[in-house]
């Protein structure tokens, strides 16, 4: 997994009027294959009265896919593809859907309309850097719930869950590189009386 995700801040819709044609830009977060394909088809059915519903995402870098969806060949989806590749991003499924106006863009037009279509969306939804944390979970003894505690938020711990049961359960995240250096200053602190568990990857 890369250290660093960079993806949309929010979904977003925008709209221009090229020649009469509307073209209609949606753009949302996906985080796996499974999730753009539905965005796709939602968004498919909403305007299944238009002409195109051109898109492209991008997952993880591993995964890219584009169609045209009936516009000339490398004229739509390809040139939505590499507007997502050229601002860096990973995690977003843009369509730009075409409403015909009647009048022909030729393929240069095209190519041009569906760039400009998917800019807008891009900047409406804004860039987001995110950093990739990984989960700590720590058991403790109530006594040392308070020092455990204040470490982790003094450490930059983030989604601070708490539960409290026989023993207090701690769920916490934090930067790659200072999971093992937490780890080793909570065991130091309560003399090896804490457990702790490394846990899943999200990206904050």
């Amino acid at each position: 997994m890369e250290d660093k995700l960079i993806t949309i801040e929010k979904p977003a819709q925008t709209e221009i009027i090229i020649k009469k044609s509307r073209f209609i830009t949606s753009i949302f977060p996906a985080h796996n294959k499974e999730e753009a394909v539905n965005t796709v088809n939602r968004v498919k059915m909403e305007h299944n009265q238009a002409n195109h519903n051109v898109y492209a995402y991008v997952i993880n870098e591993q995964v890219q896919r584009c169609s045209d969806d009936g516009e000339p060949g490398g004229t739509a989806g390809k040139p939505v593809l590499d507007v997502i590749k050229h601002k860096g991003l990973n995690g977003a499924v843009l369509l730009v859907t075409r409403y015909f106006g009647g009048i022909k863009l030729g393929a240069g037009g095209l190519v041009r309309a569906y760039k400009d279509a998917a800019v807008k969306g891009i900047e409406a939804a804004g860039i987001s850097e995110k950093l990739l944390y990984q989960e700590l979970n720590i058991i403790m003894d109530y006594q040392q719930l308070g020092a455990i505690k204040n470490e982790i938020e003094n450490s930059g711990g983030r989604e601070i869950i708490v539960a409290y049961e026989q023993q207090v359960h701690m769920q916490a995240f934090f930067p790659l590189e200072k999971v093992d250096i937490i780890t080793k200053r909570l065991i130091d602190m309560t003399a090896n009386r804490v457990k702790t568990e490394k846990g899943k990857y999200i990206y904050l």
